[in-house]
């Protein structure tokens, strides 16, 4: 099968028991992994969560770098957040297109996938550890600073609908709390590392035909820079001062996020200090913290306590500005320290969110099932027919939709 592995992992996490399923190739080739997810998710009697990719994540198809989590609806909404930088890509890389997750661990530990295997390890030390720590603890004990970590902090841990998972050490996808569905059961990180290779029908044909859409694409869009390509409020001097980089996920051509350090020179290209800044790409943080009147510096520093703890900052932004009174660094650390539950912040308030990339809901579903970034593809334009020829190239048959 041309792109795709054809298995999903199963784990029963109050057994310990991994199994494999077959994903037929007519199911994978129509190009909705999210209605697949959502199979897989119903099949486990909805008490679990789902992680997935596209057919075309880690195509040559530009930003297919995207793969996604689902979790059980909740209010009468769907749970879903994309996996992005190369999170998404390096997951399918690892031997799995879906990840299927159910039960509780009887102690703390973390999802391990890589060369198509998949294990559940203990890790009781976690629970004295933030998300960063989590994600240094993987990488030092496995030996490799490449793997993908999708890690929950405290928050999570404590099953807080306003909690996020951190991919790495950058939070802003999940803004549906589905961190808590991890820590709940006892799953306080996943990590992955992708190894693998996909056979390609036309590996010539869809490198150009994706290399003419690219050139196509950037001609129209101009020159990238970073987060503020995508919203003129990251315009401001501030910000520009502790610019370091703009930084792609896997196969984007047009970065959108921005990397700033508040710990060193932004202008040194090399890190002398350990956490010397936090990447930027969580545009609904950056909106609430500024119109809390938070100077850039102000801003970068509260993300960065909010990742470490797992924890949703435009909710805790609200929950701070509604207590207390105003937002600041020394009260969101009070606040992120107290184990206090707050309400998490619907969807619908979050602009420049994900979710919020395309004004239709449909055209965001498709994006991430077929494994596109849909920030990107609705700057870029985003149709199956602009899609359609690179992917037939790849996977050996049209598109269906």
């Amino acid at each position: 099968m041309y792109m795709a592995n054809g298995r999903a992992g199963v784990v029963d996490l109050t057994s310990v028991e991994i199994s494999e399923l077959e994903i037929d190739e007519d199911s994978l080739l129509s190009g909705d992994a999210v209605s697949i997810a959502e199979r897989l998710l119903s099949d486990i009697g909805g008490e679990g969560f789902v992680m997935g990719s596209g057919i075309l994540t880690a195509s040559l198809v530009p930003a297919a770098c995207a793969g996604f989590v689902i979790g059980p609806p909740k209010d009468n909404g769907k749970r879903i957040a994309p996996l992005l930088g190369h999170a998404g890509a390096e997951f399918k890389l690892s031997g799995f297109d879906f990840l299927v997750v159910k039960g509780r661990a009887s102690e703390p530990g973390y999802l391990w996938a890589r060369d198509g295997m998949l294990e559940f390890v203990r890790a009781p030390e976690f629970k004295s550890l933030d998300s960063w720590g989590r994600t240094d603890k993987i990488r030092d004990s496995q030996g490799d600073k490449r793997i993908q970590v999708l890690s929950v902090g405290p928050w999570g841990d404590a099953g807080f609908d306003a909690s996020q998972f951190v991919v790495d050490y950058w939070g802003g996808e999940d803004k549906s709390g589905l961190a808590s569905e991890l820590g709940r059961r006892n799953l306080m990180a996943i990590a992955f590392r992708g190894m693998g290779e996909f056979e390609v029908s036309d590996p010539e044909g869809h490198l150009k035909a994706c290399l003419r859409i690219q050139a196509d694409q950037i001609d129209r869009m101009g020159r990238s820079s970073g987060i503020e390509s995508y919203d003129a409020a990251f315009a401001r001097e501030d910000f520009k001062g502790l610019l370091h980089r703009p930084i792609a996920c896997f196969g984007c051509p047009f970065p959108c996020r921005s990397f700033l350090k508040i710990h060193e020179d932004p202008r040194v290209m090399e890190h002398s200090h350990k956490e010397p800044g936090y990447l930027h790409y969580d545009i609904p943080a950056l909106h609430k913290a500024f119109g809390s009147g938070m100077s850039a510096r102000e801003a970068t520093d509260v993300l960065i306590k909010c990742a470490r703890a797992g924890a949703e900052p435009v909710s805790v932004l609200a929950e701070s500005m509604r207590s207390v009174g105003n937002a600041s660094a020394s009260s969101i650390e009070k606040l992120l320290g107290s184990a206090h539950a707050v309400p998490r912040v619907g969807l619908d308030a979050l602009k420049g969110g994900f979710a919020q990339s395309f004004g239709d809901a449909q055209q965001y579903m498709k994006c991430l099932g077929l494994g596109l970034c849909p920030r990107y593809w609705a700057k870029a334009g985003f149709s199956i027919e602009v899609v359609s020829e690179c992917a037939e190239l790849a996977i050996g048959v049209p598109l269906k939709g």
